[in-house]
């Protein structure tokens, strides 16, 4: 499989939007043009693709870890695609969702198994 259908089946698997892309290559250490992106993402039959080196598709998968798990020198940072599905999750309205949420992170900042009605003591 060529790296450009990769690239193109990895942002359509992870719904990935345009702006997202072209953060993932900044954060894989490569500022490229949103028509660059665009030619990428293209078909072959398109007379704007471009093929997509090696080096830059690596750059793109670097970015991509950085951007779902956040740098390894700030493990406190929240990774960004966290930010984004909190984010659309808010656009959306999904207060329910939202509130799963921030029981989960109170579940884990506590230490406790359960959810929180639970009246578990923390695990030590």
């Amino acid at each position: 499989m060529k790296n450009n259908t990769i690239l193109k089946k990895i942002s359509i698997a992870q719904n990935l939007k345009h702006f997202e892309m072209k953060e993932i290559f900044e954060l894989g250490g490569l500022k490229l043009s949103s028509s660059q992106i665009k030619a990428f993402m293209a078909g072959p039959s398109n007379k704007n693709y471009e093929k997509i080196s090696s080096e830059d598709f690596e750059s793109f998968l670097n970015g991509m870890i950085v951007f779902s798990r956040g740098e390894k020198d700030e493990p406190n940072t929240v990774p960004r695609a966290i930010e984004h599905y909190v984010l659309g999750l808010m656009q959306a309205g999904q207060s329910a969702a939202l509130d799963e949420l921030r029981c989960l992170v109170e579940d884990a900042r506590d230490g406790i198994v359960k959810g929180c009605d639970s009246d578990e003591k923390p695990v030590s």
